[in-house]
Parts: C-alpha cells; sequence; structure tokens
C-alpha cells in the first residue's frame, strides 16, 4: 500500500508540473495556477486508477469499508493538502532570498 501511495504521490506531482507549464484552455486557467486545486483533481484521478485507498486502510479498525467515489476523493484531498504543504515547508525553509541592504 505505501509503495503505490509514494507512486501516486510522485507520478501526480510530475503531471501536475506538467499542467502548469504547458498552457491550458481558457477556461481552465484558474485551475491550472492553484497547485492545491489541480492537485485534488490529479491525485483523485490518479488514486481511482491506481486503486490506492486511504480511508480503509486508516479506518480499518472501525470498519469504515470500501466507499466507491469518496475513499478516492478523500486520497486525493489528503495527498494533495499533504505535497502541498510539505512543498511550500520546503521553500521557505531553503529558498528562502535575504537582502541586505
Amino acid at each position: 500500500m505505501l509503495k503505490w501511495f509514494l507512486l501516486v504521490a510522485l507520478f501526480g506531482r510530475l503531471v501536475i508540473l506538467l499542467i502548469q507549464k504547458f498552457p491550458l484552455p481558457q477556461f481552465l486557467n484558474e485551475w491550472q495556477s492553484c497547485q492545491l486545486c489541480s492537485g485534488v483533481w490529479v491525485f483523485t484521478t490518479l488514486a481511482a486508477i491506481f486503486r490506492v485507498d486511504l480511508l480503509s486502510t486508516i479506518f480499518y479498525e472501525l470498519g469504515v469499508g470500501y466507499v466507491p467515489f469518496m475513499s478516492e476523493f478523500l486520497t486525493g484531498a489528503v495527498t494533495s493538502w499533504i505535497l502541498y504543504v510539505f512543498e511550500i515547508g520546503f521553500k521557505e525553509r531553503y529558498l528562502n532570498i535575504t537582502v541586505l541592504e
């Protein structure tokens, strides 16, 4: 499960970078510029394709099983948020430019 989740995260981040590099139709400009927004849809689609399901993995003891669309959507949203926070933290820590006067 963990290797599929990491594969989805890596492949999804690559897809998001490609989406942001190449122009899309006019009505998708807002979706293209928001990394968190596009991440939810990209990771939801990849979670459905690769059958990655965080909902039943995390809440297995509570008896929550596979819920057809909600499981993929929550997996996509959580994955997008985790990678978004990780990248923002990385940028703030290592790519911070200080100008001395």
